[in-house]
């Protein structure tokens, strides 16, 4: 326990320092094999253990189809169909960013990515159209945390690595979540945009938009790829990740003709640095979450959760609690390897299912994106609309308050996320 006292004080003060996660996750768990004697071996052999997994390889891949959407003009002419379809909805850029952020879900599997692409297009047209930079920069922050939750889901993936549940299960999973976040946060927005008295653009001619969807139908499509490869057994989540990178090529280059091969070279170097920065945190959290199993604490906490009489209700909202205090100080990578291991154990003895489990803990752990001390999705939304960071905080408390709704949905009604995998057979 001292060990695992000196790691969690030392990780802490560097995060306080402003050192990157993953550094400062590295140097704590060298701390303690300098200090406790350790083997150096069990260090490098788990940090190698905790990224040789073949699910792990769906991460680069996710990451470079959003690279290459965005530069295919793909992204753009989603956008333009959905300003069109909307035009005559008070306040339809609002919708939009919504409606923009759940096809980026289906794509990018990154909330940051999505948070950074659609914030650099939606902001200034939510601006120009009444809303408050503020305003705009808290929906646009709040809408990306759909981008992890809606497959596929660098999360979710990690999750399934750790947990060693079906990723297809979980993905399939998602969807009812993240639609219900999709609809509360349209719902809140239709809602500003009226007290507010927004304008409505008004819509062009069917035949506009008819052109506009001709345009979008193939990058429309893209999400369908997961639906219908996982339910065919066509190709698992990994082989997904590739698929998706080559038909995005394909839509860019040969659809769009926007794709530019020179680009390729920069759009692979950010890939691998995205995925090098993921994989250094997934390696040294597999080594502490290594330390948290040999020193037997899942078992310690389960027989405290067991001993205190807890219902499974009362289990499911101290995992709430924990989860949420953690997406405030942790990335979603560590906080998932080093404590699932502690909590699962305990949530299988209670009868609750590890896909549902699985979703309430991404969400909790994504709601950390939107709301201090990390908040990244507000820092990102926040440089672009160039807002006090005060201001883009206060606007963004309803929006936080909407998802934690959703999450005590999906936590009391399991079947939120259980009803679709069943249907589909999975």
């Amino acid at each position: 326990m001292t060990m695992l006292l000196v790691l969690s004080a030392t990780f802490l003060a560097l995060a306080l320092l402003a050192v990157p996660v993953a550094i400062a996750l590295g140097l704590s768990a060298l701390l303690v094999v300098m200090i406790w004697g350790m083997p150096g071996f069990i260090l490098a052999q788990k940090m190698v253990n905790g990224i040789d997994s073949f699910p792990l390889l769906a991460v680069p891949f996710f990451i470079l189809a959003a690279s290459v959407m965005n530069s295919g003009g793909i992204t753009t002419r989603v956008v333009d169909l959905f300003t069109s379809l909307l035009g005559r909805v008070r306040g339809s850029s609002g919708v939009v960013n919504v409606g923009t952020n759940v096809f980026l879900a289906g794509i990018s599997g990154s909330s940051v990515a999505d948070a950074s692409a659609s914030g650099a297009l939606l902001i200034p047209e939510m601006r120009k159209e009444g809303y408050s930079g503020a305003f705009a920069a808290a929906l646009t922050a709040g809408a990306a945390v759909i981008g992890p939750i809606i497959p596929p889901s660098i999360p979710l993936v990690i999750y399934g690595v750790i947990a060693q549940v079906s990723i297809t299960r979980l993905f399939v999973g998602a969807y009812i979540p993240g639609v219900l976040i999709a609809v509360a946060l349209i719902v809140y927005v239709t809602n500003y945009a009226r007290r507010h008295e927004l304008p409505a653009r008004g819509r062009p001619s069917w035949g506009v938009i008819g052109r506009q969807f001709r345009g979008s139908a193939w990058a429309l499509s893209m999400p369908l790829l997961l639906v219908v490869g996982a339910k065919g057994g066509l190709f698992t989540v990994t082989e997904l990740g590739a698929v998706l990178v080559l038909y995005a090529i394909f839509i860019g280059w040969i659809i769009h003709h926007e794709f530019r091969w020179r680009m390729f070279p920069a759009m692979l170097t950010d890939a691998g640095l995205q995925t090098a920065n993921i994989m250094l945190v997934v390696a040294v959290s597999s080594f502490i979450a290594y330390l948290v199993v040999v020193h037997g604490i899942p078992r310690d906490i389960q027989t405290i959760l067991h001993q205190a009489n807890l219902s499974p209700v009362e289990f499911m909202l101290l995992v709430n609690v924990v989860f949420l205090v953690a997406g405030m100080f942790l990335d979603s990578t560590p906080a998932t390897i080093i404590l699932v291991p502690i909590f699962l154990p305990a949530a299988k003895s209670f009868g609750i299912d590890p896909t549902h489990f699985g979703l309430v803990i991404v969400l909790n752990l994504m709601i950390g994106l939107i709301h201090p001390p990390l908040g990244l999705n507000l820092l990102i939304t926040q440089s672009i609309s160039k807002v006090p960071m005060r201001d883009v905080i206060w606007a963004s408390l309803p929006i936080v308050g909407i998802v934690l709704a959703v999450l005590l949905v999906i936590t009391f009604v399991p079947q939120t996320v259980l009803w679709l995998p069943t249907v589909m057979g999975l």
